[in-house]
């Protein structure tokens, strides 16, 4: 039976947990926040510990994810709707593991001290596998504060979420002794994370004569109830180029860039079957002198029984002077979205249609670019910290990364997601310019600061010179190891917490 006090406590501690994310402005909250949950749940047994922090895991993956109702506007509404408490249900799993996990540590000095190592290792445990989700990481409620999450360049997001644990863990010490030194220790984490992190970004200065690159971001904000429609194709592209084009038609808006980027399926269609569009971007990036990404999808014939074809998620690069397209194809797709998990194993899962895409993933990294070199990213992709570090192993200096967040409507799913890429930029020390079909477009420099950004729903184009610096971070040199540290940690955590109980039992 779930006892009524810590389950109130959890679960409102839940809510304010998940106000804590942008567009919010109650990061800061989050360094206390989960004391008080960790406090009521040092009266509860092992099992009730997760059932409980199971149930305001409900609570907070609700206020978290409940943008994703927007898709059943364009999609089959009984699958998705499903399909969004299926992962409410799934990620609310993890929450009471966290859970779980203090409230056996709450009874071992040691392991209370490492739990915010266990803690991280969980959040990274969620970036791996066909069903990975890792999108609501604890270090991203601290997105507003360019400051505090310069410590993610040396230990990630994860190295960054164990040290809000670690506040949480010292003013939790705080309520459960009446000692206050616990308080100003807790006061003392934030204090260390934005000293160190000013003087990271003091050291920003000496990269102000880095080089720059003149990039352009459409946002032509087509509404997603459209935007697949083919009765409104064309409508679709030609506000596209309207948007590109400007009024006069003459490309003012765009002109002087070298790179001009469009979202994610800005044509909403299989490219190369469109021979008139591709002459037409190309004209534009000769026109232009400058190259030319687009999103768009593609389709080859698949030797597959189950699939004559194979259908990508692609980005195309035009060149400013030669006819050849260069294409990159997403490479980590959307589990139940653009693909079904786990068809490799089960090959039967490909003749199952549950409204999915039935995407195949793409082949690898591409870097782009003559003086400066980037590489594409599509989406989802850069939710993932291994994403950004293994790109730049590869050769890139920055990022660009296209999305559609236009199934979310002006929900807060767009800001969470533009979010998460700023914290990519901090780990790899590369610049990101991210564009939206809806919004936010926007433009962080290699210390994740915001150089501009749009608002939803505008139609628009955002240019900006982007500082293009040589940054080598420690997290992009070794955060395979880094993270690879939070996973044998979680490993070694739990075996000695299992031993622990065994010999409490005994």
């Amino acid at each position: 039976m779930i006892q009524k006090r810590p389950l109130f406590v959890i679960a409102l501690c839940s809510l304010l947990w998940a106000l804590c994310y942008p567009p919010f402005p109650f990061g800061l909250l989050s360094f206390v926040v989960l004391a008080p949950a960790f406090w009521a749940t040092t009266a509860l047994t092992p099992r009730r510990a997760f059932g409980t922090w199971f149930l305001g895991g409900l609570v907070y993956n609700t206020v978290m994810y409940w943008w994703i109702y927007n898709v059943m506007k364009v999609g089959p509404a009984f699958v998705i709707g499903g399909g969004l408490v299926l992962l409410i249900v799934f990620l609310s799993l993890f929450n009471g593991l966290m859970g779980l996990g203090f409230q056996c540590a709450s009874r071992h000095r040691w392991l209370l001290v490492t739990y915010p190592i266990a803690w991280a290792g969980l959040e990274a445990l969620r970036a791996v596998g066909e069903m990975s989700f890792p999108w609501n990481n604890l270090g991203y409620t601290l997105g507003h504060f360019p400051a505090l999450i310069q410590s993610a360049s040396s230990g990630g997001i994860y190295g960054l979420s164990a040290m809000v644990v670690i506040a949480n863990l010292f003013f939790f010490q705080a309520f459960r002794t009446r000692r206050w030194i616990f308080a100003l220790a807790g006061l003392g984490v934030p204090l260390i994370l934005c000293v160190h992190g000013m003087a990271i970004m003091h050291h920003a200065e000496t990269f102000n004569n880095a080089p720059s690159m003149n990039i352009s971001l459409v946002q032509p904000s087509i509404p997603q109830t459209k935007k697949w429609s083919e009765q409104y194709f064309g409508e679709v592209m030609a506000k596209t180029f309207r948007t590109m084009d400007g009024p006069q038609g003459d490309l003012s808006p765009v002109r002087g860039s070298q790179l001009v980027v469009l979202a994610e399926t800005a044509v909403p269609e299989f490219l190369r079957s469109r021979p008139e569009l591709i002459d037409s971007f190309t004209f534009r990036a000769h026109r232009l002198r400058a190259e030319l990404l687009v999103g768009a999808l593609d389709v080859v014939r698949d030797p597959k029984p189950w699939s004559e074809y194979r259908f990508y998620n692609s980005a195309f690069l035009f060149h400013p002077d030669t006819a050849s397209v260069e294409q990159y194809s997403k490479r980590r797709l959307v589990p139940f979205s653009e693909k079904l998990p786990f068809d490799k194993i089960f090959p039967i899962l490909n003749y199952v249609n549950l409204g999915e895409g039935d995407f195949s993933p793409g082949d690898g990294y591409r870097v782009w670019g003559n003086s400066v070199h980037y590489s594409p990213s599509i989406c989802y992709e850069v939710i993932y910290p291994s994403f950004a570090r293994e790109a730049k192993v590869a050769g890139a200096n920055f990022l660009v990364n296209i999305t559609n967040d236009g199934w979310f409507g002006r929900t807060n799913g767009p800001y969470q997601h533009a979010n998460i890429a700023r914290f990519r930029a901090v780990e790899s020390g590369m610049p990101i310019a991210r564009c939206s079909n809806t919004g936010v477009s926007v433009f962080y420099d290699a210390w994740g600061r915001d150089l501009g950004h749009t608002e939803l729903m505008d139609s628009t184009v955002l240019q900006r010179a982007l500082p293009i610096p040589h940054r080598d971070t420690f997290y992009a040199v070794e955060g395979g190891k880094v993270d690879a540290f939070f996973l044998s940690g979680l490993a070694i955590w739990v075996l000695a917490s299992c031993a622990a109980g065994v010999r409490r039992t005994s």
